[in-house]
């Protein structure tokens, strides 16, 4: 080897340890959990107070389906023999609803178990994720003539986070806002308490 390659070969590897090295101290406090930065971050949230059930989240959504799923507060619910959500005829009788009634969700994303074993009894209405386009009739029927424990929700988990969320951007009654989600818990149990507090 002559002495240009050599100093050639010396500079490149100078060069690769300088890169190296200042790349490792960059990163290296994300690396570890101790010393990372708190992992906080900003989501898109429906205000159900505000939010009619118009529709407009199933198709507005850049995602397909929707990252609004419809979702029920069981502690709000009456656990109905008939639930405004689940079927529109409430003049059905108890024992016809599975068979012939009507249904208000069209991909028949609520489901409806018996709590009590009995027709005339309690029931549990859910949602069922993988179904719901977020289409809101449920929420719609349940909020004018329920107990408005059905609610829609942007999913954190399959929203993509959009800078500018087309759906609040499109919604009618301007009930979607970003808010702060975090930071995680880490359940150390090491919190620090804000001034004032004893």
């Amino acid at each position: 080897m002559d002495r240009r390659k050599f100093l050639v070969n010396l500079g490149r590897g100078a060069c690769v340890l300088a890169i190296g090295g200042v790349t490792y101290r960059v990163i290296k406090s994300q690396l570890n959990p101790e010393t990372a930065g708190p992992s906080t971050r900003f989501v898109w949230a429906i205000d159900p107070h505000k939010c009619t059930g118009c529709g407009i989240c199933e198709t507005a959504c850049v995602r397909t389906p929707s990252a609004v799923k419809a979702v029920n507060d069981q502690k709000k619910c009456s656990f109905c023999v008939v639930c405004y959500g689940h079927i529109s005829d409430k003049q059905i009788a108890s024992d016809k609803i599975m068979e012939a009634g009507k249904r208000v969700c069209p991909h028949n994303a609520v489901l409806r178990e018996s709590y009590s074993g009995t027709v005339d009894g309690t029931f549990i209405y859910s949602i069922d994720d993988k179904l719901c386009t977020g289409c809101g009739k449920c929420v719609k029927n349940c909020k004018e003539k329920g107990t408005q424990s059905m609610f829609l929700i942007i999913r954190p988990d399959l929203c993509i986070a959009c800078n500018s969320c087309n759906i609040a951007a499109k919604c009618p009654e301007k009930a979607i806002d970003r808010v702060w989600f975090g930071p995680e818990d880490d359940f150390k149990g090491e919190y620090a308490l804000e001034s004032g507090q004893y």
